[in-house]
């Protein structure tokens, strides 16, 4: 994602004297969408994440936001059953300024713990961003005609509109693997109701919603509640291209999750997990 504009999501910023910063997060659901959301859907995790860090990082002067920059690596805990939504917490100041690392800490209204986030990423400090990207889309030969691809039932991906399902039924095969699909047209606000991004390709909060509507295909629509989890980044996922969605493995509490585009692992996901707290 572009960071040449902040959202504003975290706000009322207090730097300590060892880099950690405090914030309060907005509850406006008009600006953030997703607030709309259980507090634990992987799209709320993986947009706090993304908002609070860069806010955070600007706030102690760490963090270029007039750079380019991609996550590549983050693991997240979730708190107990019946915590809201985030309304505070903490950020820790780097432990090595050379490198883009992070550890977020939210609370709810009542000091419940809502998540722990660690995560890392890279800052295009020199290359120019657009001008690769534009080399780089130019090489997957991505394509925005695809008006046959078939989705499956929403109810199959846990969603509650059509429009918000990325998958298709899972293919034949010997491991569980599906198809996915994500448009700037369908993966962004207001073709999405709770999905943002850049627009130049598939963002980590996305890949997150395809995996967990991936495994809510794989368990033909029986809920549950994604209770921590890890993802690594790779490679971009383009917009508008066909990709894959994989299992790796699999127990009753844990899966194991490949993202593959053109023949390359792009991603790779593994989500814990509870049934449903109803």
């Amino acid at each position: 994602m572009t960071n040449s504009e902040i959202g504003g999501f975290t706000h009322s910023h207090e730097v300590l004297g060892d880099g950690t910063v405090t914030f309060k997060c907005s509850r406006d659901e008009a600006a953030w969408p997703w607030l709309a959301l259980a507090p634990y859907d992987p799209i709320v995790v993986q947009t706090i994440n993304y908002w609070a860090s860069v806010e955070t990082g600007a706030a102690r002067g760490s963090f270029d936001t007039t750079k380019w920059s991609a996550l590549t690596h983050v693991t997240w805990v979730c708190g107990p059953p019946g915590a809201g939504h985030a309304t505070h917490g903490l950020a820790e100041g780097p432990r090595d300024e050379d490198l883009m690392q992070f550890r977020l800490i939210f609370f709810d209204a009542n000091g419940t713990l809502v998540y722990q986030i660690i995560g890392r990423g890279v800052v295009f400090k020199t290359r120019d961003f657009k001008d690769w990207r534009k080399t780089s889309k130019k090489a997957t030969a991505a394509s925005e005609d695809t008006p046959d691809f078939a989705f499956a039932p929403p109810e199959q991906l846990g969603v509650t509109r059509a429009s918000e399902g990325f998958l298709s039924e899972l293919q034949p095969g010997s491991a569980p693997m599906a198809l996915a699909l994500i448009t700037r047209e369908t993966g962004l606000i207001p073709g999405h109701r709770y999905h943002s991004g850049s627009g130049d390709h598939v963002n980590a909060n996305h890949l997150a919603d395809a995996c967990r509507q991936f495994v809510s295909l794989n368990r033909a629509g029986a809920p549950f509640v994604v209770t921590g989890g890890e993802m690594r980044f790779m490679h971009y996922v383009e917009l508008g291209r066909v990709f894959e969605v994989a299992e790796v493995a699999a127990t009753d509490t844990e899966v194991s999750m490949i993202v593959r585009q053109g023949g390359r692992d792009c991603s790779a996901a593994t989500f814990k997990l509870q049934p449903d707290w109803g």
